[in-house]
């Protein structure tokens, strides 16, 4: 069981947000969190340049939900809506993870790392740089060309930061 699945599971949210083929996560206008269960009937769209209001303070003195970004005093309901949106975004974006993941396994591509080394040599505009000076590595250099035992690289690196 992934990651996703478990803290779902721990959540104790039922999966009817995971409506898609191949349990491909779409977004529902019902969530359900363990015993809760939300339902929206409509949509906001709001005009651009129009505040999000991402960041809020929910003041428990006279239940008052305001934005601290323009500090606009928000109607609750709207609040619970807005968290409910981006709670079902969260989601959505843990299920992707964990179907990339799975489909990752299954084409024999588990090692995390190679994932990332193949992202970074696909890149059109970007090489990857060493971790250690910053230089950039280019094809030509020959990454992975040769090697080290571990044991001295180690050492090595220790002995440099003053760790030995």
């Amino acid at each position: 069981m992934g990651e996703a699945a478990a803290a779902r599971e721990q959540a104790g949210i039922l999966a009817n947000d995971l409506d898609g083929a191949d349990g491909e996560a779409v977004l529902s206008n019902v969530i359900d969190i363990d015993a809760l269960r939300v339902a929206r009937k409509s949509s906001y769209v709001r005009a651009a340049g129009e505040c999000r209001h991402m960041h809020v303070t929910l003041d428990d003195n006279g239940d008052i939900v305001k934005c601290d970004d323009c500090g606009v005093q928000l109607s609750p309901y709207w609040a619970l809506g807005h968290f409910v949106e981006y709670y079902q975004r969260a989601i959505a974006k843990l299920s992707r993870g964990e179907n990339e993941l799975r489909n990752a396994q299954e084409q024999g591509i588990s090692l995390l790392a190679a994932r990332r080394i193949e992202r970074a040599w696909r890149s059109r505009t970007m090489v990857p740089c060493c971790p250690h000076c910053g230089e950039g590595i280019a094809p030509k250099d020959g990454f992975g060309g040769t090697q080290i035992n571990k044991a001295i690289y180690e050492r090595r690196r220790a002995a440099k930061r003053g760790e030995a």
